[in-house]
């Protein structure tokens, strides 16, 4: 072999691994360009459901203090027509009377018994005799009341005389959420609880606002296959005959849905939640590559996004086709031109 020959042999070698080095640097810039984009996406979606979570609250609290101050005076007012009344001479007929007058769905009346507080009249009879000593800080709430003590339980809303419970559903009622106000003054021996069924704020709290704009995102954007806004606590123990009294914390799920199941959902979902770190895995089912990526939010929440990766699969094997026929390309055109370059300097 000649010089020459050798020459261009070393040429081509030097020539092929930087072509190979650039091959694989330009397959991990394309790489790091798809996972940049997926992050991008990632991020506006979460931006896009907080800032309707924002705005839904903002709504749902409006609403919700409405309601409160209606109940409020609906409260005020039956005390005032039941004063003076004991509660045996009260009939049902006569409650519901009462109820229609004050536009209120149902009243019930509570006495203390012994260690208890118990309903003892109402114009439902499921409710006469359901005892509240269970029930946490709602039987809180209700012994600081009928004490004449401020209420100072964190969840609900009080005034003087006057408490009311956040949305939940009744122990009686499936699937029907109220409004639950207490008011009692000492002025009678008995406290009176008005309620009105409240789907309006579970409505536009848990079933539209978020969802929708989750539902938009889901079909517009080929990328993000399906968003869910997990509510921690109650989705770990969603198992355990978990029961939705109250949505706020006790729904596992707040917004979106959450349908491709993986088994390490439990543990990512933790780990984001406890370690307030993103968290991040790629699977396969069906045939179709996805990405799962846990987001911790505030408020115990967690945000589940699942990317379809067939798309930039797709396109990173085009990319990376091109790239390499472009790299080949440019490798035996300089070897040509070598080549040619050798005959003209041997010939001289």
């Amino acid at each position: 072999m000649s010089h020459t020959n050798k020459f261009i042999m070393q040429i081509g070698v030097c020539i092929g691994v930087i072509a190979l080095l650039s091959f694989a640097i330009g397959i991990m810039l394309i790489s790091s360009r798809i996972e940049t984009y997926q992050d991008e996406q990632v991020d506006s979606a979460t931006r896009t459901v907080q800032s309707a979570m924002q705005s839904t609250q903002h709504a749902t609290d409006t609403i919700e203090h409405m309601v409160e101050m209606r109940l409020y005076t609906a409260s005020k007012g039956i005390m005032t027509d039941l004063r003076g009344r004991d509660i045996n001479d009260i009939s049902q007929s006569e409650l519901r009377e009462v109820a229609d007058q004050w536009d209120v769905q149902e009243i019930s009346l509570w006495e203390r018994e012994s260690d208890d507080i118990v309903v003892t009249q109402s114009t439902d009879d499921s409710q006469v005799g359901l005892p509240s000593q269970d029930w946490g800080y709602w039987y809180t709430a209700f012994d600081q009341l009928m004490s004449q003590e401020p209420v100072t339980v964190e969840e609900g809303f009080a005034l003087d005389n006057f408490w009311v419970g956040p949305i939940s559903r009744a122990e009686l009622f499936d699937h029907i959420y109220y409004k639950f106000a207490y008011y009692y003054d000492g002025t009678t021996d008995y406290m009176v609880n008005a309620y009105i069924e409240d789907e309006e704020i579970y409505s536009v709290s848990f079933e539209s606002g978020p969802s929708e704009v989750i539902s938009q995102i889901e079909v517009h954007n080929d990328v993000v296959e399906e968003i869910a806004v997990l509510n921690a606590p109650a989705w770990l123990k969603r198992d355990e005959e978990h029961e939705v009294i109250e949505p706020e914390t006790d729904l596992p799920v707040l917004y979106g849905h959450m349908t491709l199941d993986i088994s390490e959902d439990e543990e990512m979902v933790e780990a984001a939640w406890q370690q307030n770190e993103s968290q991040t895995v790629d699977f396969t089912m069906d045939q179709n590559n996805y990405r799962k990526i846990y987001k911790p939010l505030d408020h115990d929440r967690v945000m589940v996004s699942v990317m379809n990766l067939n798309s930039e699969e797709l396109l990173k094997q085009q990319l990376s086709w091109v790239f390499f026929g472009a790299m080949t390309l440019g490798v035996v055109c300089m070897l040509l031109i070598m080549r040619v370059v050798a005959k003209r300097a041997k010939r001289v």
